[in-house]
């Protein structure tokens, strides 16, 4: 659990790439009607589109607790992710694959297409989108440190930069594809390599968009943290003086670096004992009735006391913990 504010840089960097790599591929298959090109367009659309989303989840997730929403916005970056990865399946992969079909069976003979325009426009947004790229994998590399990639996918508590990192591989990915589909049809004088490489690009667009729907959804039904980082957070809260045992113990994610904290606990008499015991030594003895108002009080006061030593304490060896609900038995 680390500051994610990287991925701002890397959302801004990606849509900045991929709006004016949507205009030369649009440019391009205007000119040069290629199927593999015009699904290049629509890829760089829908990652523009998608990136302009998560940018918008990631404003709206900043704002702090309100009235109505007591825990605050947290949970909207996982939520406009997840709207931008239903917009990629059903344009990105949908539109992308019907387009390529409909050129592999019906192609159209009448429209000349310029291959080397389109393939110097490619070759173009390989170089700029491969920068992106780049940006992004530093960034998750920052993130992650020593974690595997496949486990950090699995297990991070903010997608953002996950998903423009698929997403930038994809793009270049699917230039590529394009280029070789591109330069087949040219070499072969076909139709049929530019078609299947329109058709491949968005399956491509299909698999991102279930990753993304994935790793983000699972954020949005509350997921805990790792099992590693709980047996952490339980063994410092065991080893606290008033802690005699936990009973129940659970996490939230809500929003990339905060957690909720839900523990019931038994507290250690001896510790409030010895409080009390120190509280009330200076106690006429003879006064009955006001010595158990005192102890009662005193008892209250410390139990309430220790409560929130406790909770500064965990708070300070876990920062990302924001929100703690302690019940005591």
């Amino acid at each position: 659990m680390s500051s994610k504010d990287g991925s701002v840089k890397v959302v801004i960097t990606a849509i900045v790439v991929n709006f004016f790599v949507t205009l030369a591929k649009s440019i391009g298959w205007l000119i040069s009607p290629s199927p593999s090109m015009l699904a290049e367009a629509i890829h760089s659309f829908a990652d523009t589109a998608n990136q302009l989303l998560i940018f918008l989840g990631i404003r709206i997730s900043k704002k702090g607790p309100t009235r109505e929403f007591p825990l605050g916005y947290g949970q909207a970056r996982y939520l406009w992710n997840l709207i931008s990865a239903s917009g990629i399946f059903f344009i990105g992969f949908g539109v992308t694959v019907y387009h390529g079909v409909s050129a592999l069976v019906s192609p159209h003979h009448n429209e000349p297409i310029s291959y080397s325009l389109g393939i110097s426009i490619l070759i173009f947004a390989f170089i700029v989108e491969g920068y992106a790229l780049i940006v992004a994998y530093k960034e998750v590399n920052v993130n992650r440190g020593s974690m595997p990639l496949r486990v950090f996918i699995r297990e991070s508590d903010d997608p953002t930069s996950i998903g423009v990192l698929l997403e930038d591989s994809i793009a270049v990915l699917g230039v590529l594809l394009a280029l070789i589909g591109m330069a087949m049809s040219y070499y072969f004088h076909t139709h049929i390599p530019d078609a299947v490489a329109s058709i491949l690009i968005g399956i491509l667009l299909g698999f991102l968009a279930f990753v993304m729907a994935f790793t983000n959804g699972r954020l949005l039904i509350n997921r805990s943290v790792s099992l590693s980082e709980e047996q952490e957070i339980r063994d410092f809260i065991s080893g606290l003086d008033p802690v005699d045992n936990i009973t129940a113990f659970k996490t939230e994610i809500l929003a990339p670096d905060q957690v909720k904290l839900s523990i019931e606990i038994d507290f250690n008499s001896q510790f409030i004992t010895e409080g009390i015991s120190g509280d009330i030594s200076d106690l006429n003895k003879e006064r009955i009735d006001n010595t158990v108002q005192k102890i009662i009080h005193t008892s209250i006061r410390g139990v309430g006391s220790a409560i929130n030593d406790m909770e500064k304490q965990i708070q300070s060896r876990f920062p990302d913990i924001k929100y703690i609900d302690l019940e005591i038995n």
